[in-house]
């Protein structure tokens, strides 16, 4: 399943409020930068439910490919200075790698 980026933007946001026995929760939200052409880290654990912002914080465009569990998200060409969300909804391990720069590799791990 692949999603534009209007609506992984959506799906972050509606991610981040999520009903449990009538109360709502506001899920983890985490920051990855990308300078240098590399991520911040190489691996990330997460909870199920959390989004990761993915702040270009580089000199250069990027495409962050999201994939894992029957998961494909896309951002499109993230300029400088632009964040990209992705809601991690479902246990397992995702890949993220940029789609520009192949080096670009980082894993991310939902609990």
């Amino acid at each position: 399943m692949t999603f534009e980026p209007k609506t992984i933007k959506l799906l972050a946001s509606l991610a981040a409020m999520v009903p449990v026995a009538g109360l709502c929760w506001a899920a983890g939200i985490v920051t990855v930068d990308q300078r240098g052409l590399s991520f911040s880290t190489q691996h990330l654990d997460v909870k199920k439910g959390d989004v990761v912002n993915f702040l270009n914080d580089d000199t250069t465009s990027h495409n962050i490919l999201v994939s894992g569990n029957g998961v494909k998200l896309n951002s499109g060409l993230q300029r400088p200075g632009v964040t990209f969300s992705a809601p991690f909804v479902k246990p397992g391990e995702y890949q993220v790698t940029c789609g520009i720069h192949p080096k670009m590799k980082m894993t991310v791990t939902v609990r």
